[in-house]
């Protein structure tokens, strides 16, 4: 299926591991012009010279939990590239401690990057998508936005990814008329740095509770942001999609 992604202008955050990278690599094969968003910039330029070998890729070092650094960074973007076409956010981090265990620098990191990240990075995208009367907004959330926590998240971690559920609510709500299509994944547990800290055993014993038994691989996540971003998903507005290996069935 030709998803018409050729030459769309999409940035990622968080494109340069993990989950964004399986998304910007994605997009490229697909045609689009990525710019890979992260605020480590040797990481994004690492990246972008790997995706640029073969598709178009650019690096975009900046920090999501700083509405200035977003609006300076998408700046940058549009008077590079003309415009922005797509949005993905999916820069974020995780922590792991109890409820009772945690400290309130857990929280307002989760809230910064989590949430603030996702807040600045589609207000501002926004303002130039709705200039244009196009774009694609996709966020990344998680199951554990509908359970709490999770299997290596906290309850804290949950709530952040349930505010970014509510996000996507809202800005569908809002964005629409102006031709911005705005929509989230939930993916259960992904093979990527994040969660670095499970050995072989704990992935075995987590992907025994998983009815397809396995943990998912970016690539899984990527192949449906890239349908929910093009135009083949253009009455698709609003929606959380899950994609956990049917957790949430049990």
């Amino acid at each position: 299926m030709d998803l018409k992604l050729r030459d769309r202008v999409a940035l990622v955050t968080g494109g340069a591991s993990g989950i964004g990278a399986g998304i910007a690599e994605m997009l490229g094969t697909e045609g689009a012009v990525v710019y890979i968003g992260d605020i480590d910039a040797k990481a994004a330029s690492a990246r972008a010279e790997h995706l640029s070998a073969t598709w178009k890729a650019r690096p975009l070092a900046f920090d999501v939990s700083s509405y200035a650094s977003c609006d300076d960074a998408i700046g940058k973007l549009v008077a590079d590239a003309g415009r922005l076409d797509i949005l993905v956010n999916c820069a974020g981090v995780l922590r792991s401690a109890t409820l009772r265990d945690s400290v309130p620098a857990d929280w307002e990191i989760l809230s910064k990057i989590n949430v603030g990240g996702i807040f600045g990075c589609s207000q501002i995208a926004a303002r130039t998508m709705a200039s244009n009367g196009y774009g694609k907004i996709l966020n990344i959330a998680s199951i554990s936005a509908y359970k709490g926590g999770g299997i290596v998240g906290n309850t804290l971690y949950g709530a952040s990814k349930s505010a970014v559920v509510a996000l996507t609510k809202g800005f569908a709500r809002e964005f629409g008329p102006s031709g911005i299509n705005v929509n989230a994944i939930a993916p259960g547990l992904t093979e990527t740095p994040m969660i670095a800290e499970l050995d072989d055993a704990g992935r075995a014993r987590i992907a025994d509770g998983i009815p397809l038994r396995r943990l998912a691989q970016p690539a899984d996540i990527a192949n449906l942001a890239a349908f929910l971003v093009s135009d083949v998903a253009g009455y698709i507005n609003g929606a959380t999609i899950v994609i956990d290996g049917g957790v949430l069935t049990l």
